[in-house]
C-alpha cells in the first residue's frame, strides 16, 4: 500500500510550502522593520554655540520647511512609538564646567527652572572634550531623551505651541573659552 504523502511529489509540495511560508515571513519582517524606522519630525537649521545665557533654537520640519504640530503627531502615534530629542555633535574646546537644562516651548517671559512643565532634562559635555591622549577627531555619541511624556503634559495643559523651540540654559557661568557647541538637534519618532 502506498501512502498519499510519500515520494518525490511530497518532497516537492513540502519545498513549495516552505518557500511560500518563508516568503510570507520575510515580507512580514520587512514590513515590521519599515514601521520601526525613525522619522525626523523637526530639526535645528544650524549648529548652536552655548554661552552664559539661555539659547533658544527653533526646530523646523525638514519636509516642508515649517514647524510640525506635535499635538497631531501624538494623537496618531501608536503606543509602541515614542518621540525623542536627539542632540548630536557635542564638542567644546575645554570643559564648560556646568550642566545645561533643556526646555520645550519655554515662553520668553518664563525663567528656566528644572522641574517646570517645559523641562525635558539636562546634558553635560563630559564626553565631548577629548582627554590629552585621546584622538581629537573621534565623534561623540548622540544624546537621546524620551520626551513623549513631556509633550503629552504640555499638550494637556495647553502649553505646547505651534512654533516648537528648544531652550538650552546653563546652570551657572561657563568656564572661559570653553566654547561648547551642539551641531544638530532633532525631534525623532522611534
Amino acid at each position: 500500500m502506498k501512502y498519499a504523502f510519500s515520494g518525490p511529489h511530497f518532497a516537492g509540495l513540502t519545498l513549495a510550502l516552505l518557500f511560500a511560508y518563508s516568503g510570507t515571513f520575510a515580507s512580514q519582517a520587512t514590513q515590521s522593520m519599515q514601521s520601526s524606522k525613525e522619522i525626523v519630525l523637526a530639526a535645528s537649521a544650524q549648529a548652536v554655540e552655548l554661552t552664559d545665557k539661555a539659547a533658544r533654537v527653533e526646530l523646523v520640519s525638514e519636509k516642508s520647511g515649517t514647524n510640525t504640530s506635535l499635538g497631531k503627531i501624538l494623537e496618531s502615534l501608536p503606543a509602541s512609538r515614542s518621540v525623542y530629542l536627539e542632540l548630536t555633535g557635542l564638542h567644546a574646546v575645554k570643559q564648560p564646567g556646568t550642566l545645561f537644562h533643556l526646555y520645550l516651548d519655554l515662553p520668553a517671559d518664563v525663567t528656566p527652572k528644572p522641574g517646570s512643565a517645559w523641562h525635558l532634562g539636562s546634558i553635560n559635555f563630559y564626553e565631548a572634550v577629548p582627554g590629552p591622549d585621546a584622538p581629537k577627531d573621534k565623534p561623540t555619541l548622540p544624546i537621546s531623551i524620551d520626551i513623549t511624556g513631556a509633550i503629552r503634559n504640555l499638550l494637556s495643559s495647553q502649553k505646547l505651541t505651534s512654533v516648537n523651540t528648544i531652550t538650552i540654559a546653563p546652570t551657572r557661568a561657563l568656564e572661559a573659552d570653553s566654547k561648547p557647541m551642539i551641531e544638530h538637534i532633532a525631534m525623532i519618532v522611534r
